[in-house]
């Protein structure tokens, strides 16, 4: 199967994670395109950080949307034979956990503590032993232009979830990644002076720290199983898990505590889309991915 092939089928599985049920207006006016390289990036990786987890202040704890993202990249990214360590704070440590015992197998993972400091030094610490060739933020919160970390509606979230940001400061061979769906996530701040004006309270909430490649997406969820199936096409292996799988580790997630971030309800939901809708897109990229695989294996059976 050519490489031209490939990349667009991984086009189109962009483009499926790109919906934007909640006009929140990111990936609908975010430039696209770097879902190809940044798998390319992870493929090519040994150690990964991936760091997630956004706590909601009315129910104050973590919601449904990043750990079940983190989690399935986490668990592609372990079949490849990379070692990958998660990153966390107290919201959603016990969400993660959870998830992850769907999977089968323990992740670990650093919970970081406030004060700031304190996470600083744990950051620095996990930064020094584990040499990270990747870092991945996915649906955490991102340092502002003021300083601040917020949430979608304007809150100052900074007494809650510790900055995360150096985890993406420059670093000799480490390139970095970050998916979201608002503005307001680590890593999104190469898209602050396009974009700001495009999204609710822009101007006041849009992250200003960058990552290397940017994955905008309809609900950050998406993006990462965009991410894993990229990968999957790339390694030419399907390292994507059924929606009927996604399913479960979402109602472990509800089981220890998580809520959905927009209704802040603890339901069967992620960003306000009941679960039929929200696993449409979900099912959509898995046969995408699995019709492309098949086609390569007929390709190479012929060739």
């Amino acid at each position: 199967m050519n490489k031209e092939y490939l990349a667009q089928a991984i086009a189109r599985i962009e483009t499926l994670a790109r919906r934007d049920p909640g006009s929140r207006g990111l990936a609908s006016f975010a430039p696209s395109c770097e879902l190809l390289p940044a798998a390319a990036e992870l493929l090519r990786g040994q150690r990964v950080i991936i760091v997630t987890g956004f706590c909601i202040r009315a129910a104050l704890i973590g919601e449904t949307d990043g750990p079940p993202g983190a989690l399935a990249l986490a668990d592609a990214l372990r079949q490849l034979g990379k070692d990958v360590v998660l990153v966390t704070d107290q919201y959603s440590s016990d969400l993660l956990a959870a998830g992850a015992a769907r999977f089968g197998t323990p992740l670990t993972t650093l919970t970081l503590s406030l004060p700031q400091e304190v996470a600083e030094r744990q950051i620095d610490e996990l930064v020094a032993t584990f040499n990270p060739t990747q870092v991945l933020a996915i649906e955490r919160p991102g340092s502002a232009i003021d300083g601040h970390r917020y949430s979608m509606r304007g809150e100052i979230l900074d007494d809650l979830v510790p900055a995360t940001d150096r985890l993406l400061a420059p670093q000799p061979a480490c390139r970095t990644i970050a998916i979201g769906d608002g503005g307001n996530e680590l890593g999104l701040g190469s898209l602050r002076d396009s974009i700001k004006s495009q999204v609710a309270h822009g101007e006041l909430i849009f992250c200003t720290t960058p990552a290397d490649y940017v994955i905008p997406a309809g609900i950050s969820n998406w993006g990462a199983y965009a991410l894993v199936a990229a990968l999957s096409l790339l390694a030419g292996r399907l390292l994507l898990r059924s929606p009927a799988h996604e399913q479960a580790v979402l109602q472990a997630l509800l089981a220890a505590g998580a809520v959905d971030g927009c209704t802040r309800e603890p339901t069967l939901s992620v960003d306000g889309l009941p679960w039929d809708d929200y696993a449409t897109t979900i099912a959509d990229i898995y046969q995408e991915t699995v019709n492309t695989l098949e086609a390569a294996a007929q390709h190479s059976a012929t060739v």
